[in-house]
């Protein structure tokens, strides 16, 4: 596995991540100074209902075709791509049209009010070939492309959207820059498969493998799916719109640091698909600098949470503590996500489910409890209780398969950067110093501990500076060097 490309491919992902979470909240923020909190409400609705029906019937074509492709591209099969990229996107359409077809005309039985149903039937239709385009651009490491569309989509919508609010279009403004976003998403990512893919018939043996390979990851993406808008959800209506957003705003922040993790462990999946040998131990090589680079970010973010809350506003600083207690979850998540891409690339389906529901079932289930009792800091503690119970499931879930995690190494990547932390919060140092502290003293030691190798820096440095570019700062990465390494 060529570690370099497959960084280089998540820091792809991860720019996207970071853009559409920072410009999706800019556009709800900017678009309360325009419409009162019920348009938001009606809003909200529709892309709640479009995620959920999408979910539903999606039936995990997308993760089939991941995997589908990243075997096909490690055996060198590349003939078979084209098939299983049209197979998957003409079954994902058609369930699409159908989808739409019945929330068009069974919308009022499903509680669906009328002025919705045209947006919910236009973006179904829109997003059903979304998650399998990103799918073939995940599995063949094109990440570049998924990040285009994405940051593209999301400036468009917010300029489209201010401008239609200004003009007094109300929700109908908000929808109609949701619909034209997701056109130019679309078009993005279909415009790049030009002179990469020949247009192949459909083949309903490739569509029923994508299927089958997908189910597995189905039922605990529904399930992921209901447990992101319960959160939310329940603290709104619970405790109200006010802690809702504040909620809402901490839960961005922290997805920021949960991005990298996720989507540099995800790219591993059709890597791993693709390889014969050394899956565990690419795994655990992974997972270990993957810790490495965000626990310490984690840490620096704990020790200063109002910093960034207090960016958007001093209101915003009362859900400190809950952004706290979601970026434990920083700590954790490596380890599950990284087992997930592993298992899946066997084909030990069972398990990915297992896996799913470890992570979402406690989710839903002390949602209503906790959110009750302690408002944004209960959805903060039921949402992170799912990584914490997903890393427990891989102790038992490894043995079968004799996948040895690397516990001490992950523990002692996560003590590292909590150690200065707490000593800068208890110091009260200003935000710019104890930030940079503890992530100079974690990089001093994850390094003088040989847990982040210089070779480990030499393959993440190509993934993104050119050969001629490292040579010619070489003598400043030589000082670096002997800093972490010691001469």
């Amino acid at each position: 596995m060529s570690l370099n490309k497959v960084v280089r491919s998540s820091l792809w992902l991860y720019a996207a991540g970071l853009a559409g979470n920072f410009l999706g909240f800019v556009y709800w923020l900017v678009a309360t100074r325009f419409v009162g909190a019920a348009v938001i409400g009606d809003a909200a609705a529709v892309v709640g209902i479009v995620s959920v029906v999408s979910s539903v019937f999606g039936l995990g074509i997308s993760s089939g075709l991941t995997r589908m492709v990243g075997r096909a591209l490690g055996h060198g099969e590349r003939d078979k791509i084209s098939v299983h990229l049209f197979s998957s996107l003409f079954l994902s359409l058609l369930l699409g049209a159908v989808a739409a077809a019945l929330v068009h005309l069974l919308g009022g039985a499903l509680s669906v009010p009328e002025f919705e149903v045209p947006y919910v039937t236009v973006l179904i239709l829109l997003y059903s070939s979304l998650p399998v385009l990103q799918a073939y651009y995940n599995a063949s490491l094109r990440t570049s492309v998924i990040a285009l569309s994405s940051i593209s989509a999301s400036v468009l919508r917010l300029a489209i959207g201010i401008l239609l609010l200004y003009l007094g279009w109300s929700f109908a403004g908000v929808m109609v820059a949701y619909v034209i976003s997701y056109v130019v998403q679309n078009l993005v990512m279909y415009l790049e498969l030009r002179g990469e893919v020949s247009l192949s018939p459909p083949s309903p043996k490739s569509a029923a493998e994508a299927v089958r390979t997908g189910l597995p990851s189905w039922i605990p993406s529904l399930v992921a799916t209901a447990g992101s808008w319960f959160g939310v959800l329940g603290v709104y209506g619970i405790s109200g719109n006010l802690e809702a957003g504040t909620y809402y705003v901490a839960f961005v922040i922290a997805s920021i640091v949960f991005s990298l993790p996720l989507s540099l462990l995800g790219l591993m999946f059709p890597v791993l698909s693709g390889m014969d040998d050394g899956r565990k131990r690419a795994t655990n090589r992974a997972v270990l600098l993957t810790s490495a680079i965000v626990a310490p970010l984690a840490a620096a973010l704990i020790a200063y949470p109002q910093v960034p809350l207090s960016l958007l506003g001093q209101e915003y600083a009362s859900s400190s503590a809950a952004l706290r207690i979601l970026l434990l979850a920083a700590f954790v998540s490596p380890i599950p996500s990284g087992f997930s891409s592993l298992v899946y690339a066997y084909g030990r389906y069972r398990d990915v489910t297992i896996l799913g529901f470890a992570y979402n079932v406690p989710r839903l289930l002390f949602y209503p409890l906790m959110v009750s009792a302690w408002g944004e800091n209960g959805a903060a503690l039921s949402y992170v209780l799912g990584f914490f119970v997903a890393t427990a499931a891989v102790y038992f879930m490894a043995k079968p398969i004799g996948y040895i995690v690397g516990w001490r190494g992950s523990l002692l990547v996560s003590l590292i950067p909590i150690a200065p932390a707490v000593a800068v919060w208890i110091a009260q140092l200003p935000w710019f110093i104890g930030s940079l502290l503890v992530i100079g003293v974690s990089a001093i030691f994850y390094a003088r501990l040989g847990i982040v190798k210089k070779s480990d820096l030499a393959e993440i440095s190509a993934a993104f500076i050119s050969k001629a570019r490292i040579e010619q700062f070489q003598p400043y990465i030589r000082y670096i060097l002997e800093v972490l390494y010691g001469k």
